[in-house]
């Protein structure tokens, strides 16, 4: 389980699906950070990947440890990766070595294992499951998902309440931000009597600051951009708040800083921590769980200071992973069998067949426009697209006409699937 388990690249069978990501099992956090997508971009990534040729859905997962692509139809991988790279404007080359791609009835077990919390960096794990909801609830209020994801990501998280309720998998549940915690006692020792800083008021922060107050923790401050928020937070757990232009200044006075914030790039440089170091001589402690990454990387080669990104604490978890193995064993059976069982529902399920009938049409529609595209050198393919999908809606309308009027007859169903090559 160390180093999760990638998905296989099969052929789907007759499971409509694709998934194409990077997580923190295989991908250092120096791609990953460049692949975060923040909340403005997210439903322009969502559109693009919906209307790639052969796709007509998609949902995308962006958190610290992963970023996922979940897309309904036939979609070719290289162009998930060339809209990828050039939504984050990242090399192709560089992304295509890093991503772990697959189709059909793999796609179910990993979004499984993910919700449940098995891919997490800390196993089991349940803040996995908001996340998951969440990615699901941004793209079904823009209408990007419907027959094939909204069956599959509603059953995702039925599993993971599921797996937490049958196993032991969540007993003494931890998260990123508990480890943390725990890194931090083992470093620096009694908690009670180190001040601690944390930079960021959002999710991240506030769990850091819960699992630090548990800890023991009396001195406790919060900076962040928005000073309302870091102010509003504050209060709620009886800390200090700081403006955001005293950053230097907070830095100077404590010995631990979390930092979480959502910044596109470092706000800790290593000239400011040089210039905090000429002033104090106690050791600084930084423990980063942002990605992108809130502290340059150069902080950790100046003397007496020491920082630890989110990358660094695979090694504290694997001792976790090792007490719970009987744990995750269970769970792994249980992820299986609700994987067999929901493929099962969906061979069974008219709308599922609906979807594949309509994915079909949407799969050779695409086909046609890029042939005749690259033959006829259309400066404009609208037309062209147009008048394919005029033709290919007019044969979809009666199988899928004769597919509602007959929704009982399997002998129907049989027929369609034969003559579309649905298995």
């Amino acid at each position: 389980m160390g180093e999760g388990t990638a998905p296989s690249d099969d052929q789907g069978g007759d499971l409509p699906l694709a998934i194409l990501g990077v997580d923190h099992h295989r991908t250092p956090v120096d791609i990953r950070e460049r692949l975060a997508v923040p909340p403005e971009t997210l439903l322009r990534l969502l559109a693009g990947l919906s209307t790639l040729p052969g796709s007509s859905e998609a949902v995308v997962l962006s958190t610290c440890n992963r970023l996922e692509c979940y897309l309904a139809g036939t979609p070719d991988r290289q162009a998930i990766v060339s809209l990828l790279a050039e939504h984050h404007g990242v090399d192709a080359a560089i992304l295509d070595q890093h991503v772990y791609w697959s189709r059909g009835r793999q796609c179910v077990r990993h979004l499984f294992r993910v919700t449940a919390g098995l891919e997490s960096l800390v196993i089991g794990e349940h803040q996995i499951i908001n996340q998951v909801k969440t990615a699901y609830d941004q793209a079904r209020a823009g209408h990007f998902t419907s027959a094939v994801l909204n069956p599959l990501f509603q059953r995702s998280l039925g599993v993971a309440k599921e797996v937490r309720n049958q196993t032991a998998i969540g007993k003494h549940k931890l998260s990123v931000a508990s480890v943390a915690v725990d890194l931090a006692r083992h470093i620096y020792g009694e908690l009670s009597k180190a001040r601690l800083l944390v930079v960021g008021a959002g999710e991240i922060a506030e769990l850091a600051i819960k699992y630090l107050l548990s800890a023991g923790v009396r001195e406790l401050s919060v900076i962040n951009r928005s000073e309302e928020r870091a102010t509003a937070l504050a209060a709620e757990y009886k800390a200090e708040a700081m403006p955001w232009s005293m950053l230097a200044d907070a830095l100077l006075v404590h010995d631990i800083v979390v930092t979480s914030t959502a910044a596109p790039h470092a706000v800790i440089t290593e000239a400011e921590v040089r210039a905090v170091k000429k002033r104090r001589k106690a050791p600084l402690m930084f423990i980063d769980l942002a990605v992108p990454r809130d502290v340059e990387a150069e902080v950790g080669k100046l003397s007496d200071v020491f920082l630890y990104n989110i990358d660094h604490l695979e090694a504290v978890v694997a001792a976790n992973r090792n007490l719970r193995a009987d744990e995750v064993d269970a769970a792994d059976a249980l992820v299986d069998s609700l994987v067999s069982s929901y493929v099962t529902d969906v061979r069974r399920d008219k709308g599922a067949l609906l979807a594949q009938v309509a994915s079909y049409f949407d799969d050779i529609i695409a086909a046609e426009e890029a042939r005749l595209r690259g033959k006829l050198n259309l400066k404009d393919s609208s037309e062209l697209r147009y008048g394919l999908e005029r033709v290919g809606n007019k044969l979809q309308h009666q199988v899928l006409r004769l597919l509602r009027e007959r929704p009982d007859d399997r002998q129907v169903e049989d027929l369609v699937r034969e003559l579309l090559n649905l298995k």
